[in-house]
């Protein structure tokens, strides 16, 4: 569900009028507006186990059963319990007459190995017991560390439900992050009456590797008495839901369903029908786009152990004081993250295309490509060192299943080097701090010399042109015209302030205190040969490729990373009290340069460097917001910045005389 509240109406309403026991993960903390705490004749609104888990019980008024007859209305009972996680929880539905539950149970987190410490990230299971004598697990396994290492908490789960179940039948469903073929040899070996119940097709489709994650895994059934069908109609997840019934098993390419189906079409499976394709909106690119950095809410001089003063948003349970918690980088990366087992893409929860809204585009519905680290190669090969298929096949298979109303390009930056010569630049300052006399600017550099930098932009260019033919030639290969969809490029805001509005002066303060380790003069011309040439670059590739162009080079103004118009947060902030967007910065200052423990005690990757934190990623889905606004607009180039004091809510485009605030149009004025 991944945390989103208005889930329960769109896709698990759909689910839990066609089965009878639904089995969630990452349900969000707020519940259906139509569900009320209520005691069950067998089991109470609130039952803490032995654990100091608590699972609540919750009467969902407005869901019709699967009865035959006339459409009735009736009740679903939600089990759910609360993760250490804030909107990871776990939930079951059932959907039977009566109130079938005689029990609830919970299996609390397991380590991957016995004996092993267990993890910040792992989570409990969630069983209920129904009049049969049958329990329903659902269960949420943590990551695995890699393609080819697939070891995660799986069989310590397994075997815990296995020995509490005893002699009862048993089903576990959910996500175990792992495929199906690396625990057959588990099962066989330590359960051999439990077998797995599968879809052979691959549940996660985007914002990660293709695989199947998704499935049960069974004790107390014949061979074949189930059959696992993916559910490609019900598109509110990250994953395609997977369900189980009694049915012998097609071959699997037919193995789903991609209309909403009644049951008895559902145990057939053989019903022919016309998708819906709903709108979607996708971003495809580099790190500027894919959410790079959007683990911080600012910027924090302050150890790594805590919240960093509330600005680390994968803090997770912290101490009272929030000066010690876990952290979990899968609360805002997902699989993508830095963290063992991740592919480095870091496509974050807060990414500008999943904080764009556009009409009748709900958020599981903005796809985001993009992944760190892309040069336009990347576009239309694949991405092998993360295990990331072209971005236009992916694009190609979202544009089969939805319509496709805009397309956000962000790419070039890593043609051209930029991360490289951004870290050269700052090795300078650090080098010139600690009294090296070999100390030079870095615009001095042979390499940036004006004639080679300039031919590098004009490199660039063209390679971005012709990325965004190809973009465009995938989407004709789909049956799509031009006019069908918007094509955006952005260009690279300003992550860096004038040399003269620098908060610290050339100093060591600069980096000790500030992370933004920089000359002045080399500032300058960072901003105005590389983020500039960039600029004028990417708008004649858009030009040519007919498409539309976002500037953004001035959204962050006043906000820049050591800017002296915002700041860093105190100690006086915490998750519960955050800087607010108006005053902080919104890019990502330098962490280490020289020692993994300098200054800032290793807080985050150098990754996220000079990158748009959570806060300009706000703002830059907001740009996008207004960008997709009716009264849809002819002009072909847009410039976004913010109004200086509203924070990430006073972003504004500008095109052609008109200005557009929070989706309304109205005449520019000075």
């Amino acid at each position: 569900m991944q945390g989103a509240q208005d889930r329960w109406q769109q896709g698990v309403y759909a689910a839990a009028k066609q089965v009878e026991v639904l089995a969630l993960q990452e349900v969000p903390d707020a519940m259906p507006p139509d569900a009320e705490l209520a005691d069950g004749a067998y089991v109470k609104q609130c039952t803490t186990l032995a654990h100091g888990f608590t699972v609540e019980r919750y009467r969902w008024a407005d869901c019709r059963p699967p009865l035959p007859g006339p459409p009735q209305r009736s009740t679903c009972i939600i089990y759910k319990v609360k993760t250490q996680r804030r909107n990871r929880s776990l939930a079951i539905v059932v959907n039977q007459p009566a109130d079938s539950v005689r029990a609830v149970q919970i299996i609390p987190p397991q380590p991957v190995r016995p004996g092993d410490t267990v993890a910040d990230a792992a989570k409990p299971a969630l069983g209920v017991r129904l009049a049969d004598g049958t329990w329903f697990y659902t269960l949420h396994a943590q990551n695995r560390p890699s393609r080819t290492d697939q070891r995660n908490d799986v069989p310590s789960l397994i075997g815990k439900i296995s020995a509490d179940a005893g002699s009862s039948d048993w089903a576990a469903m959910g996500d175990f992050n792992r495929t199906p073929d690396s625990l057959e040899p588990l099962l066989a070996s330590d359960y051999p009456d439990a077998k797995i119940v599968r879809s052979d097709l691959s549940t996660y489709p985007v914002k990660g590797p293709k695989d199947e994650f998704d499935y049960m895994i069974t004790s107390g059934v014949t061979d074949n008495q189930y059959t696992g069908f993916r559910l490609t109609y019900l598109d509110a997840s990250d994953h395609y839901p997977v369900g189980f019934w009694t049915s012998t098993a097609p071959p699997a390419p037919r193995r789903e369903f991609p209309c909403g189906p009644i049951d008895t079409v559902l145990r057939a499976g053989r019903a022919a029908c016309v998708p819906t394709r709903n709108p979607a909106i996708v971003s495809l690119g580099d790190s500027y786009l894919s959410g790079e950095a959007g683990r911080w809410a600012g910027n924090a001089d302050t150890g790594a152990q805590g919240s960093a003063w509330g600005t680390d948003r994968a803090a997770a349970n912290c101490s009272a004081d929030e000066k010690t918690c876990g952290h979990d980088l899968d609360t805002v990366y997902g699989p993508t993250s830095y963290a063992p087992g991740g592919n480095r893409c870091d496509r974050s929860d807060i990414a500008p295309i999943t904080s764009a809204a556009h009409p009748r585009v709900p958020s599981w519905r903005r796809f985001n490509l993009a992944c760190s680290g892309a040069t336009t190669n990347e576009i239309t090969r694949p991405y092998t060192a993360k295990g990331e298929d072209a971005q236009t096949d992916q694009l190609a298979d979202i544009a089969k299943r939805y319509q496709v109303k805009m397309i956000v390009v962000s790419i070039g930056g890593n043609d051209l080097g930029f991360a490289n010569i951004a870290e050269g630049c700052a090795r300078e300052f650090v080098k010139w701090i600690s009294w090296d006399p070999f100390t030079d600017y870095c615009k001095d550099f042979k390499a940036n010399s004006t004639a080679n930098i300039s031919k590098q932009l004009n490199d660039v260019r063209a390679k971005v042109t012709t990325a965004l033919q190809d973009i465009r030639a995938a989407m004709h290969a789909e049956g799509y015209k031009d006019e069908d969809y918007h094509l955006v490029v952005q260009s690279y805001p300003d992550t860096l302030p004038p040399s003269t509005e620098y908060r610290y002066t050339e100093k060591r303060a600069r980096y000790a205190d500030g992370g933004c380790p920089f000359f002045d003069v080399d500032t300058d011309w960072a901003r105005q040969t590389l983020v500039g040439g960039m600029r004028s670059q990417l708008r004649a590739a858009a030009a040519s490729a007919h498409a539309a162009f976002l500037d953004t080079s001035s959204a962050f103004a006043g906000h820049e990373l050591c800017s002296n118009a915002s700041q860093q947060a105190t100690n006086s902030n915490s998750s519960a009290r955050p800087l607010d967007s108006q005053q902080a910065e919104w890019a990502r200052w330098v962490p280490y340069l020289t020692s993994s423990t300098l200054f800032w005690d290793s807080q985050g990757d150098q990754q996220e460097s000079i990158h748009p934190n959570a806060y300009g990623q706000q703002a830059l889905g907001t740009c996008l917001t207004l960008l997709g606004t009716p009264p849809p607009s002819t002009a072909t180039e847009f410039t976004c910045h913010n109004d200086g004091r509203h924070g990430t809510n006073g972003m504004l485009i500008d095109e052609m005389g008109l200005r557009m605030h929070h989706g309304l149009s109205h005449p520019a004025h000075e």
